[in-house]
């Protein structure tokens, strides 16, 4: 029987199975063969970069702070580039270490300690984990002054001899005057003071150092010659190129790199120090501070510490972002750009910058202001526009360089600061004080209001009032004789206050200081005191216990009671706009993106009516027109030429009492009484309302007044209506210059400046 043959002995099926199996294993060798020419020539780079990665690795980006700009456009604080020389330890051979550092005290002036502590650091074991990097010299010099910011140029050749021991430098003594005399500092001509052993000089305002010897008069280590080709025209000092004279020397410092970052700088420095601010190194209590901010912040990070760059430290900070870095087998690192899908899959954040920031101040005015306040030791001065509540200027003397506290303030410069009796830290713009006759409007808008008093009724003053067994004096000794309202103002008549306090009572008075805005804070978006308002229960609390006479004390602004320029400037707006208590503020807005519209900081509160007539406030108006313009007002002699001023003069009581070992000068200053003015202009429509307070300087009439007067009239002469931009200033007369000479004493006693009792208060 014939047995038929299956499909697998069929020959013809054989050869289409083989045909099939061959093609499919050509198709795979072509795909094969495909895939590996995709993979070795078309994207044979790309995958050669990915092979070579060995490790990939996130790093912080920082953002760029935001600007902040005065209400034309000029910069008040920016970002500059700062350099900083950093070694890599594990990069240094042991053996090279001598010789680097060697190198190192050839090119930068390192003292013998910073040469031995990183000798220490490049030696120390590190049993196979990286050491961290060791900083060398932060701030390097390049084209910007070290210690103003301003940019150096090219001076000469100019000697200068270093310690390594103490670390200071030392330039040659100035030529001797013509006719003899003194030495002088060559910037500010202040006499220079015998330092060290006697054989050096010193200049107490600039902090400079001056010797002809061979050796530091501090510690006797023989000093090294040096030459310094580049020179501040500001503070006068002479520096190097530290960074061009450090990058063409790299070849020769194994291990060592510049790293690049950006510096907040403050271009006018001392003309709105206070209201800028500073910036710092966030500290553990920050962090405590701020749980919710704790993961924006890495040890290095600058905060604002002070002024707006506090107070808008969110919103002038941005956001952080990061960089994806892929380091490769030899060591170098690749930028992620390079390897773009890789990058993809970490999602990288982009740094999103801080806003920017415009200002209500006018720098120009805020130069007048300080040019005007030349010539006192400690105050402040505030100007307003009255109907708008837009703060022009404000100014706190003495002032300080914003540029050396954020992030480069030396352990001199802060102790010499410290020992300022004059406190330039404080903000005495924003600062309580004791007010003096400028409280008065208090009583008098409370006496009209009241219907205890008339416009025209008057009392009698000989001199002094008597009342619960005490004498309490008027600060003219004869008396004023019959005092009406107007008259009581225009005069500054204590007697007339008292007794109008006495028939008002301290409820009343406390009612209407509240009314009119005092004892509150003024709307400004920095720090302010909220000033005290006094009343029963709060001397109740207290151990001494309420007393009727503190009535008669109220009236006149003293004993217990406290405000601050801003208060009363935001007070006395209400009085010369017609009733209208505005919110003060600095911040115009925020700058929008691409050169868009200023957008509001918050929502600011509106301002209120207060609940007073427009007769008061005319009464009220017509009495400070005539302390200004009237033959026998407090401030007649300050009258302006241009338009009709009114305002009110003020001297309050503030005698402290001086540590052991100040100086006699500072000790006399210190029984002085602080002198107020108040003044705003023109009389009819007011546009400006001025405020000068002069810490322990005398009578407010002849003190403050002339301040603002000058302030005044530079303003309707020269500054009214639209000028040009500014140029750029010179500050070279501030702080540690020629006007603002800091001079030095003992400290003075913590507490509150003002108390004492109203008896012999000025106008």
């Amino acid at each position: 029987m014939e047995i038929p043959l299956g499909p697998s002995r069929d020959p013809q099926a054989f050869r289409g199975h083989h045909r099939v199996a061959v093609a499919i294993v050509v198709a795979g060798m072509l795909v094969l063969v495909g895939r590996l020419a995709l993979v070795q020539i078309v994207h044979g780079e790309r995958y050669q970069k990915y092979t070579s990665i060995d490790r990939i690795s996130r790093m912080r980006v920082k953002a760029q702070r935001g600007l902040v700009k005065d209400r034309s456009g000029e910069v008040l604080a920016r970002n500059i580039e700062s350099y900083s020389l950093v070694l890599m330890p594990h990069r240094v051979a042991s053996k090279e270490a001598d010789n680097l550092v060697s190198t190192l005290r050839e090119l930068v002036d390192l003292t013998d300690a910073e040469s031995a502590g990183i000798l220490q650091d490049l030696r120390r074991p590190r049993e196979g984990v990286r050491a961290a990097p060791i900083v060398v010299r932060r701030q390097l010099v390049s084209t910007f002054c070290p210690n103003d910011s301003a940019h150096l140029e090219l001076g000469g050749d100019t000697p200068y001899r270093f310690c390594s021991t103490c670390g200071r430098s030392y330039e040659s003594p100035p030529p001797p005057p013509r006719g003899g005399g003194l030495l002088q500092c060559p910037l500010d001509r202040k006499k220079l003071v015998p330092s060290g052993n006697g054989k050096g000089l010193h200049c107490e305002v600039c902090a400079r150092e001056f010797t002809s010897s061979p050796t530091c008069p501090y510690d006797g280590t023989t000093t090294t010659e040096h030459l310094h080709t580049l020179h501040c025209h500001v503070c006068g000092r002479g520096y190097n190129d530290e960074v061009a004279v450090l990058r063409s020397n790299l070849h020769r410092l194994p291990g060592a790199r510049i790293e690049t970052h950006l510096r907040r700088e403050y271009p006018y420095r001392y003309l709105a120090s206070h209201l800028i601010g500073y910036m710092s190194l966030v500290t553990k209590e920050d962090l405590d501070a701020h749980p919710l901010d704790a993961a924006r912040f890495a040890p290095d990070d600058l905060i604002g510490r002070a002024g707006l760059e506090r107070a808008l430290d969110g919103l002038l900070r941005g956001a952080d972002g990061e960089q994806i870095l892929m380091r490769s087998t030899n060591g170098r690192e690749q930028d992620a750009s390079d390897v773009q899908s890789i990058m993809d899959a970490y999602k990288p954040r982009r740094a999103v910058p801080g806003r920017s920031v415009r200002l209500t101040i006018d720098v120009r005015l805020q130069r007048v202001v300080k040019d005007a306040m030349s010539r006192v030791r400690s105050g402040a001065a505030v100007v307003i526009d009255p109907n708008t509540g837009d703060v022009l200027a404000i100014y706190s003397k003495p002032s300080l360089d914003p540029n050396i506290w954020s992030g480069r303030l030396s352990r001199e410069a802060k102790e010499r600061i410290d020992t300022n009796p004059y406190a330039p830290l404080l903000n005495k713009a924003a600062r309580a004080f004791a007010p003096g006759s400028v409280y008065k409007i208090v009583a008098a808008i409370a006496g009209l209001e009241e219907g205890i008093i008339t416009p025209d009724r008057t009392l009698y003053c000989p001199g002094h009032y008597e009342f619960g067994g005490r004498r309490f004096r008027c600060h003219l000794q004869r008396g004023h004789g019959e005092m009406n309202m107007e008259d009581a103002l225009e005069k500054s008549c204590d007697v007339y206050f008292y007794r109008l306090g006495e028939m008002l009572g301290m409820e009343t008075l406390e009612a209407y200081a509240r009314r009119l805005g005092f004892g509150e804070p003024s709307g400004v978006e920095i720090s302010e005191s909220q000033g005290r308002v006094p009343s029963k229960d709060w001397y109740r609390e207290r151990a001494a216990g309420w007393h009727p006479g503190f009535v008669l004390s109220t009236a006149v602004g003293q004993k217990d009671v406290l405000i601050t320029p801003l208060q009363l400037a935001r007070v006395y707006a209400t009085v010369a706009n017609g009733g209208t208590l505005p919110n003060l503020h600095v911040v115009q807005g925020i700058e929008g993106e691409e050169g868009g519209g200023l957008l509001p900081l918050a929502e600011k509160r509106p301002a209120r009516r207060i609940d007073v007539k427009q007769r008061t406030l005319s009464v009220v108006r017509r009495g400070l027109w005539r302390v200004v313009n009237a033959a026998g007002g407090t401030a007649h002699q300050n009258a302006l030429e241009t338009v009709e001023m009114a305002g009110k003069t003020g001297t309050a009581e503030a005698r402290q009492s001086a540590k052991p070992g100040t100086s006699p000068d500072i000790a006399r200053w210190l029984q002085e009484d602080h002198a107020w003015f108040v003044g705003f202009a023109p009389f009819e429509r007011p546009r400006l309302l001025i405020v000068v307070l002069v810490e322990h300087g005398g009578h407010g009439g002849n003190v403050s007044a002339p301040v603002v007067k000058r302030i005044a009239d530079t303003y309707f002469r020269e500054l009214r209506g639209d000028l040009a931009p500014l140029d750029s200033l010179d500050d070279a007369d501030d702080f540690g210059g020629a006007s603002d000479e800091v001079p030095t004493g003992g400290a003075l006693d913590d507490g509150d400046s003002g108390g004492g009792d109203a008896e012999g208060g000025g106008p």
